[in-house]
């Protein structure tokens, strides 16, 4: 797996040319790219703000259900999240819509120690329970996300396939196989972030103070979000991980297992291709995701 290439150009001109278009209140507040996600480019607008811009054009969809959804759910969350304040519009400049959303200041999770990740394990937990919340009818169902495991099983076994030397593969596939079989059942659908591992939260003062990218927002099972506290901590934090979200029941935790097996493999083909602080991301998933699986 590797980042995607962006399928249009943007640069300090585009950028400047879609704010005086569309809202000239900015001709001259200083304007400077800070990041090229994997789906939106992103630059800093000013001391409080932040332009994300989609480089792709399967980032559209994400970013209109964000515009759309993020202000009712971050209602109810109490870390700082990245509210979308404006929408920008496709034009003949650039075919998509963009927002401008609060910059929030921060050390993304994945450049903080271990000690600092073990010791917001009952934030983290605290943010998904405030996040898992029943989901309304329209909301996001995502290809990716509002699944099975079963589901994703193709794009998973490619994926390990290539990593064939890199990890224990036996032993990943046997879990795998094993959480695909366990049953979500009949529980109503809840709001999920979709996308929650450590490059996504932000720390200050060596505390959790934010979570972003809510692009992956969408309705489905928390065993999805739930990885991102086995991508996120060290195996001894996760009892207070749990405890703090109030797992109680033994399929959610097994399915937790899964999407970490899952989201282990691509963090860290991730890693040893792209972004190397995604590799340790990828091979603590993975390592938790073995340890819980032998100790539940």
């Amino acid at each position: 797996m590797s980042w995607p290439a962006a399928e249009v150009k943007i640069d300090a001109n585009l950028v400047a040319t879609l704010l005086h278009s569309q809202f000239p209140n900015f001709d001259g507040v200083e304007c400077y790219e800070v990041a090229e996600g994997f789906d939106n480019s992103l630059w800093r607008l000013g001391p409080d703000l932040v332009i994300r811009l989609p480089r792709r054009e399967l980032a559209v969809t994400p970013l209109e259900n964000e515009l759309r959804w993020l202000p009712e759910v971050a209602r109810h969350v109490s870390l700082r999240t990245p509210l979308p304040l404006l929408a920008g519009a496709p034009s003949d400049a650039f075919p998509w819509p963009w927002s401008i959303s609060s910059w929030i200041d921060g050390v993304p999770g994945d450049e903080v120690s271990p000690d600092v990740l073990a010791r917001s394990a009952r934030s983290l937990a605290t943010f998904l329970r405030e996040v898992h919340v029943g989901a309304p009818p329209d909301a996001p169902h995502n290809p990716f996300r509002s699944v099975t495991l079963a589901a994703r099983s193709s794009t998973f076994e490619e994926r390990l396939n290539e990593l064939r030397h890199e990890i224990d593969y036996e032993k990943v596939y046997s879990l795998w196989l094993k959480c695909c079989d366990v049953p979500i059942g009949d529980r109503p659908a809840q709001w999920l972030h979709g996308d929650f591992h450590p490059g996504n939260t932000l720390y200050r003062d060596e505390a959790l103070i934010g979570v972003v990218d809510f692009g992956d927002l969408c309705a489905g099972d928390p065993a999805t979000d739930l990885a991102g506290g086995l991508m996120s901590l060290p195996y001894d934090a996760l009892a207070a991980f749990f405890r703090a979200y109030q797992l109680d029941d033994e399929p959610t935790l097994q399915r937790t297992i899964g999407w970490a097996v899952f989201f282990g493999v691509m963090m860290v083909s991730l890693g040893l291709r792209d972004r190397p602080s995604y590799l340790r991301i990828g091979q603590r998933a993975l390592s938790n995701a073995t340890r819980l699986a032998e100790n539940s």
